[in-house]
């Protein structure tokens, strides 16, 4: 057959070359129009970043309170010029009418990072941040929370007039811009920032403050006993303006000015109508509204965060200071260690806390440290981990063995503490001898820790009343009682059921039966205030660089389920935490912390194990995370451009 190509051939090829020079021409159009949109968008960024930092200056009055700073030196005479170390002090402000005449003028500047995360120009404004918490928080509402965990969430949620300088440690002025302190310690006047306000959008006010601490924090419906023991050195909150509160403390006490500046102020224009009803707020679990970086992503009364949930927080675009570069911070709750990190190694979150055994592991692994950063530093919340006895009745009915200070001295020299350092945490931690760290004044440098003896701990034993009776094994009393006890721990770590697990083997040798109780996290502040426990063992962590000893240990703190529930009572504890709060002299106040170590010592109302460095696990996606005296601020991390998001 002969092929033959016709007009209608010709004019159908022509047709079809036109139709693919046209789908031609629009592909190159396309990619024309995508080149221009990725950098009109990287434009945008930049555009963006540009404004966000011109806005946090704008927002955290940077500009604005230099500029009236200068115009008031200049009208008083005086010219101060102040950095991020800390506050500086003003000894004549005479254009500052809200200023007691004649007293000195401490101001602070505007409230900046101290590392600003838009410093580096390979990080994004926006993103999420991951952190998992190896134990689950029953509640995250202010004053009503009883963990570390609910700490964290509400440092970054609410604010106080002032905090700790990260590097220095020295108070520095927060939603306070200056304040005036007398002299002899009896009353503090507080200038509050006028650029300050809350999430909603409402300014941070003087009746914010005298609400929070009386109707607040001192009703004595709602359930903040634990806090109320810390926060009561203030006798009175006047507002004096709009702006301007000022405290009257009971007395000259070393740590006024740190209790007047550290409680959280939340806004009484919200929490006014929560605690109407004081026993529906005290089953509340997330009713958290502040003036901090961060915002809950949902705060409904009605639909509140409730456990197991992930707590998930917004950036606080209303933010008065330095705006955090991190869009939000997810907290995720892993209570098994192992699966903690195995959902950490997969993507699942940007940091967390591993066990001694893990940390020992993987800063070894080539292909881990790719990928991750394994920190390990002591700062001002390591804290420490110890045994608590229980040293009242348990649950109010039957006393425990532990009454007893020798009963307590033995248990001690039982458990081999360096044992459990060395095997146990793979010597990632230092020597405890009391609640005072030792890298702090607080502590009596001539204590160390008590030996190991079980001789003597069998001598002491008998001395209380406990003997091997009828050569079973078993120590008893004279009513043939054995001598057993429960042993209350935190499921979920390896190390902790380990150190556990040699307590009861170690209890065995001398005669003494331990049955092991593990718990769910979420359960221990109800077991806390219960007093349902014999003994128990966790870690506490410090909130100032000297530590209050009254929240724990004296005797004040066992009513109303205070933090002292050991029910722990010693006269001499009691008179010299008193002597030392009313002790302003730091030198002088330092020989009565040492005088009170040594009792913590004699009595053992603890076994002291260990002070523990902070060992975190981070990706490398991560940026701008400072090792600080005062621990880590998330609200500085930003995420490094072009990173994957984390699989939440």
């Amino acid at each position: 057959m002969q092929s033959k190509f016709g007009l209608k051939d010709f004019v159908l090829l022509v047709v079809m070359a036109l139709v693919g020079l046209a789908v031609l021409l629009k592909g190159v159009q396309d990619d024309r129009r995508w080149n221009q949109l990725r950098q009109a968008e990287a434009r945008l960024a930049e555009i963006d970043s540009n404004v966000a930092r011109l806005q946090r200056q704008v927002d955290s009055g940077s500009i604005m309170n230099e500029l009236a700073a200068i115009r008031e030196q200049l009208a008083s005479g005086v010219v101060v010029s102040g950095d991020k170390q800390g506050s500086t002090p003003r000894t004549d402000l005479a254009a500052a009418a809200w200023a007691k005449p004649g007293f000195e003028v401490v101001s602070t500047g505007p409230w900046e990072f101290i590392t600003d995360p838009f410093d580096d120009e390979n990080v994004e404004n926006g993103g999420e941040f991951t952190e998992f918490f190896e134990g689950q928080p029953p509640k995250i509402t202010p004053y009503l929370y009883a963990d570390v965990y609910g700490r964290r969430v509400n440092d970054l949620i609410t604010e106080g007039l002032g905090a700790y300088h990260h590097r220095t440690l020295t108070i520095r002025g927060k939603l306070a811009e200056a304040w005036q302190y007398d002299p002899e310690g009896y009353w503090l006047r507080v200038k509050i920032r006028d650029n300050a306000r809350f999430s909603d959008g409402e300014p941070v006010t003087a009746e914010d403050v005298r609400f929070t601490h009386d109707d607040l924090l001192f009703n004595q419906e709602l359930e903040a006993e634990r806090f109320r023991s810390v926060y009561n050195a203030i006798e009175s909150i006047e507002v004096l303006s709009d702006k301007v509160v000022e405290f009257r403390f009971k007395e000259p006490r070393f740590d006024n000015l740190s209790q007047a500046f550290g409680f959280p102020i939340l806004p009484k224009h919200i929490y006014s109508k929560w605690i109407e009803s004081p026993a529906t707020f005290n089953q509340s679990t997330g009713l958290v509204v502040g003036s901090g970086p961060f915002r809950l992503a949902n705060v409904d009364p009605d639909n509140q965060w409730t456990p197991p949930a992930d707590i998930q927080l917004v950036r606080n675009d209303l933010y008065w200071g330095s705006r955090p570069a991190l869009a939000g911070v997810r907290f995720r709750a892993v209570s098994n260690q192992l699966a903690l990190l195995t959902e950490y190694s997969n993507g699942g979150g940007d940091m967390m806390r591993p066990s001694a055994e893990q940390f020992d592991i993987q800063k070894e692994d080539e292909l881990f440290n790719q990928s991750h950063h394994a920190r390990n530093w002591y700062n001002m919340q390591g804290g420490y981990s110890f045994i608590a006895w229980q040293c009242g009745p348990r649950n109010g009915q039957r006393l425990t063995p532990f009454q007893d200070k020798r009963v307590r001295q033995a248990m001690t020299m039982i458990i081999d503490r360096d044992r459990i350092r060395r095997d146990i945490s793979k010597g990632l931690g230092r020597p405890a001898t009391g609640p005072f760290l030792s890298s702090t004044p607080q502590a009596d440098p001539g204590i160390t820790q008590w030996p190991v003896d079980l001789e003597r701990a069998r001598e002491l034993l008998a001395e209380a009343g406990w003997q091997d009776r009828d050569g079973s094994g078993v120590l008893k009393n004279e009513r043939g009682d054995e001598f057993s006890f429960e042993f209350t721990f935190g499921q979920g770590s390896e190390g902790t059921l380990r150190m556990v697990s040699y307590v009861r083997d170690a209890c065995a040798q001398v005669g003494i039966r331990v049955t092991l109780r593990p718990i769910d996290w979420s359960v221990l502040a109800s077991i806390l205030n219960n007093r349902d426990f014999d003994a128990i063992t966790f870690a506490w962590s410090a909130s100032a660089p000297e530590s209050d000893p009254n929240q724990i240990w004296h005797s004040n703190s066992i009513p109303n389920q205070g933090d002292n529930f050991i029910q722990w009572t010693n006269s001499d504890a009691d008179r010299l935490i008193e002597k030392g709060r009313a002790t302003l002299d730091f030198a002088d106040r330092m020989k009565v912390w040492h005088e009170l170590h040594r009792v913590f010592h004699e009595e053992q109302p603890y076994t002291f194990i260990s002070e523990s460095p902070w060992l975190r696990f981070t990706t490398k996606r991560t940026r701008n995370i400072q090792e600080y005296e005062s621990g880590l601020d998330l609200s500085e991390f930003c995420i490094s451009t072009g990173s994957q998001p984390m699989a939440n």
